[in-house]
């Protein structure tokens, strides 16, 4: 699925309307985003998680975004800002059914859980969008802290600016 003009410009504006920190660190940003939106955000780590990178999960009290724990920082960071697009833009659902019942009642299966509480996926253009802000919003972070990114970073970066370079 192409990215459209209407997705690109919506992402855009809500990333230029974020405080984005220097140094960037996804935690402090996040930190600073709750408080700004006045509604927690809790970040979880899974451990040993492979198959799963991350989720969203909102409650009346509060956000919670799950991310594996084991894998690199460049993918830790990416994870938990695909899931802040996800929050950004307003993609709050019960996406979660699959991931849950193994951190929560790992006795009970994925299928069940599924067959009594039913399931909501988010849409393809909802995923596209929440990776287009991540990106955004990684590009926009790192580029002006200069020198002080990793290689692994800068490769990353160099790739991701490949893709923005004309929307």
């Amino acid at each position: 699925m192409a990215i459209d003009r209407r997705m690109w410009r919506r992402c855009r504006r809500i990333v230029e309307g974020l405080t984005i920190p220097t140094p960037f660190a996804p935690a402090p940003f996040i930190a600073a985003l709750a408080s700004q939106r006045g509604r927690p955000v809790e970040l979880v780590p899974m451990a040993g998680r492979s198959g799963h990178c991350g989720a969203l999960v909102s409650t009346d009290q509060a956000d919670y975004i799950f991310y594996s724990a084991s894998t690199t920082q460049l993918h830790r960071e990416h994870i938990l800002l695909h899931e802040v697009g996800h929050l950004l833009c307003g993609h709050i659902g019960d996406t979660t059914l699959d991931i849950l019942p193994k951190l929560l009642l790992p006795s009970l299966s994925s299928e069940l859980v599924r067959r009594v509480l039913g399931r909501s996926d988010y849409s393809a253009e909802q995923e596209q969008e929440a990776e287009l802000v991540a990106s955004m919003i990684a590009q926009r972070a790192h580029r002006r802290s200069g020198s002080s990114v990793s290689p692994e970073f800068a490769d990353g970066l160099a790739r991701l600016g490949s893709v923005f370079d004309t929307p």
